[in-house]
């Protein structure tokens, strides 16, 4: 059954319109439904669409792995999903614009061979209910959060279950069912979508545990402990975009925590609260406006629609920015929700401002077994009679001095704890070990201290015009409490970035090619001129198709030439010679010829059927006779038909002697 005009056009839309793929979306829907004005068919034999199968399936590997690079958590499946309309668009092209306008099932085994079916175990489909069903389910992965896509999956369903029903009932009391089972599914998915929510977060919770790559709000485990070399990955996470190099934030803030268990820091009591937009939807406020202030742009992937803004320090102002919520804890972390994963923000920024909550009882604790190291360095530093600021000077001067930085992982070997051991012995290692200790010092010394995490941008791409971040400049340093204000304090050894840079491969830029690519193409696909001129041309299409369309008979297209379709197969056999004649006698014996299956496929067939293998053979050449004059623009010459008569003759007397 076909189903109602228009629906797969609107189900694209629908599909374009949650997940913002618009450019794909409008083409694709202008394609298949300008299959009513267009009157050219495709005769596509199993062969070809078995070939389009399988370009589908190479398409649906390619971004599977493609997806698993660029987003190494378990969220990749929400975007694979979003681009399954994508994926399988060829296969609904092919049938759209067949002469059957359905699809062999045979033909989406890949296992399978053509000459492994019988012609009377063929099974043929209409895939515009699977492919209607297929935009729906990639729409629900946009997560927009809103009434619009049970509004909008509710009416596509109804529409093409409305060709379906029975003509038993009225239109009426059909009507009344759909609205009511409407109304019963709206309120069941309301339990499953917080259901849902709840199980997302806490999956997330468990995977961001140790993942470099993405930071948890209420908790961050670090490598301190752990033995062999720190590897860290070369891919791009942000962009940075600036006014002038000197208005750079030399450190993106993540995350904020203040209580340290072992060898994990925790955020006590975050408290996230919601933050308001502004009217227009876009503008963030988290202070108050500074009158020397800076700007940056920052580009970056929220990776599973939702995650942690980086931010610099005295962050008061963030714009063009449409996320669906953003909230804020009181160490300074603020989460957002998006629709989709690419975002490009604006920040508004003074470094000499803190909008940080005043300090707490867990800023100033220290484990019991960490005690011990960090009270004997404190002896060393002779700190007595000094003031916070001379304090903060002694500790950032000890670890300049007499640690290094390093990327081995060396364990805590005799010591209590792995932390003991870098302050003790070492005196080497990653921003993690200097961080975490300095933070423990300055709390010894009666200091308010926590330990942040971000990113270090420093390295300028000619390419890009721009700072590129990479997941290897990730960093860790203590934020202090100075003068009634938190202030950054970072005691890693100014080489840290260098001794990186060294590490790194030497064939990184031939990913940073591939990810400019990326960023570039999100951004077209972004562009706001791009989407809306989709408008602007979607009515220009639709004109010209209509104007140069026409309302002709449908045709046929074959390999070589053009012919109408409105003629039987039949009788376009007789008119061009008597070869039907050869198809009739075999089709009496139940020999038939599937539609879409080539003369020669159907050759080969029959030499497996229990009819003479010579009368097959024979076949052969009359077969080459009568493919030349269908198919070859010169035509043959009359002598030649007069041959293939001839030879269509001798096979049929032939026939009649050996089977009738």
């Amino acid at each position: 059954m076909k189903i109602p005009m228009l629906s797969l056009g609107a189900g694209l839309i629908f599909w374009g319109w949650q997940t913002g793929m618009w450019i794909f979306a409008i083409p694709m829907a202008i394609i298949i439904e300008g299959s009513r004005l267009i009157s050219w068919r495709w005769d596509f034999s199993n062969a070809d669409v078995r070939r389009i199968a399988n370009l589908s399936l190479i398409i649906l590997i390619f971004l599977f792995i493609f997806l698993v690079i660029q987003n190494p958590t378990f969220y990749f499946i929400y975007t694979l999903l979003q681009w399954l309309p994508v994926v399988s668009f060829p296969l609904l092209a092919t049938q759209t614009y067949s002469l059957e306008e359905k699809i062999d099932v045979t033909t989406l085994f890949l296992l399978f061979n053509e000459g492994n079916f019988e012609i009377n175990k063929r099974y043929t489909i209409n895939i515009s209910y699977f492919y209607l069903a297929i935009c729906i389910l990639a729409a629900s992965n946009a997560n927009i959060g809103n009434i619009s896509f049970y509004i909008g999956m509710f009416v596509l369903s109804a529409i093409a279950l409305w060709s379906l029903r029975s003509k038993r009932f009225s239109p009426m009391l059909w009507l009344c069912f759909i609205l009511t089972a409407g109304t019963m599914g709206f309120i069941g998915q309301l339990g499953l979508h917080q259901l849902h929510v709840n199980l997302e977060d806490q999956v997330a919770t468990w995977y961001s545990n140790g993942n470099e790559q993405q930071t948890n709000s209420l908790k961050k485990q670090t490598n301190i402990g752990d033995i062999g070399v720190l590897k860290r990955s070369n891919e791009i996470v942000l962009r940075v975009a600036t006014e002038n190099k000197k208005s750079s934030a030399r450190i993106l803030r993540e995350a904020t925590f203040n209580k340290y268990k072992g060898s994990m820091w925790v955020a006590a009591k975050p408290e996230f609260i919601a933050v308001e937009s502004e009217k227009d939807g876009t503008t963030w406020r988290l202070g108050n406006k500074s009158a020397n202030s800076s700007k940056i742009t920052i580009s970056a992937n929220l990776r599973s629609n939702q995650g942690l803004l980086t931010l610099p320090d005295g962050t008061f102002k963030i714009d063009e920015l449409p996320v669906s919520r953003m909230e804020k804890n009181k160490y300074g972390t603020v989460k957002v929700t998006k629709k989709i994963d690419a975002i490009t923000y604006q920040i508004y920024f003074n470094n000499n401002l803190s909008f940080d909550n005043p300090p707490i009882e867990e800023d100033l604790q220290i484990p019991n077994q960490e005690k011990l190291a960090i009270n004997q360095i404190l002896r060393q530093l002779n700190i007595q009679g000094k003031s916070p600021q001379e304090i903060v000077n002694l500790v950032d001067k000890f670890f300049n001095q007499n640690f290094t930085y390093s990327l081995q992982l060396a364990g805590k070997n005799n010591y209590s704890t792995a932390l003991s051991r870098f302050l003790l012995q070492t005196r080497s290692g990653h921003c993690e070990y200097f961080a975490t200790a300095t933070t423990l010092l300055l709390r010894a010394a009666g200091i308010p201290a926590r330990y942040a995490v971000g990113y270090s941008v420093h390295e300028f791409s000619p390419l890009e015009n721009q700072y590129i971040v990479r997941s290897r400049h990730a960093h860790a340093w203590t934020m202090v409490y100075l003068n009634n204000k938190w202030q950054v304090l970072d005691t890693t050894p100014a080489d840290w970035t260098n001794i990186e840079d060294a590490a790194a491969s030497k064939l990184g830029f031939i990913s940073d090619l591939w990810s400019l690519f990326n960023f570039k193409l999100r951004y077209i696909i972004g562009s706001k001129d791009l989407k809306y001129g989709w408008w602007l041309i979607f009515p220009l299409i639709l004109i010209l198709m209509w104007k140069f369309g026409g309302k002709k008979d449908v045709r046929r297209l074959s390999i070589k030439r053009i012919l109408p379709k409105s003629i039987a197969k039949s009788e376009l056999n007789r008119n061009d010679s008597e070869f039907y004649l050869i198809e009739k006698a075999l089709n009496e014996l139940g020999l038939t010829r599937h539609s879409s299956e080539s003369l020669k496929n159907w050759i080969k067939r029959l030499k497996e059927d229990s009819i003479p293998s010579d009368l097959i053979d024979d076949m052969i050449p009359i077969v080459e006779l009568y493919y030349r004059e269908r198919f070859d623009p010169e035509g043959i010459k009359e002598t030649e038909k007069t041959m293939l008569n001839s030879y269509i003759q001798l096979w049929l007397d032939k026939y009649c002697r050996v089977l009738k």
